[in-house]
């Protein structure tokens, strides 16, 4: 049997989806781990072995953070099914605080696996399920990740 789509249709089709997720995302910030950055100022002074001159040195933090475009969905009316179903399918602890879906391009999700923080909208998260990967045609373009607001985890700590 011919299949339905030819290759040349299947490349226009998930190339139209990318266009999609261009128009349609939005900016997220994805912080990771701070950069630790050592000031001295006597340039004989050994930070690591703590020797070889005055001990005037200071450490400052500079942020590691990189841009990405979303599809953003809140999880701001229950009642809807289809955020409840990924319990099932997903390592997804659910609790009474609410979810953010995020579908982000595959190869961001990379860089975003090892975030410590993700703000959007003004609000800080953090990751809170696994990866789902998807695309069409077999061809995974995709992932899907649930996040949950970081002050809602203090509050409960």
């Amino acid at each position: 049997m011919q299949p339905f789509f030819k290759d040349y249709e299947k490349r226009n089709i998930a190339e139209q989806l990318l266009g999609l997720h261009e128009t349609f995302g939005r900016d997220i910030v994805v912080y990771k781990e701070a950069r630790k950055v050592i000031m001295s100022s006597d340039p004989s002074y050994n930070y690591l072995y703590g020797n070889s001159g005055d001990q005037n040195s200071s450490v400052q933090y500079e942020p590691v953070r990189k841009v990405f475009k979303v599809r953003i969905k809140y999880d701001n009316n229950r009642d809807l099914e289809y955020m409840a179903e990924a319990n099932s399918q997903l390592k997804l602890s659910r609790t009474g605080d609410s979810l953010v879906r995020i579908k982000l391009k595959i190869e961001d999700y990379d860089y975003i696996k090892e975030a410590k923080r993700i703000e959007l909208d003004g609000r800080l998260f953090h990751i809170n399920s696994d990866p789902k990967f998807h695309g069409l045609f077999d061809q995974i373009q995709f992932c899907t990740l649930y996040l949950k607001p970081i002050e809602a985890v203090a509050q409960g700590s």
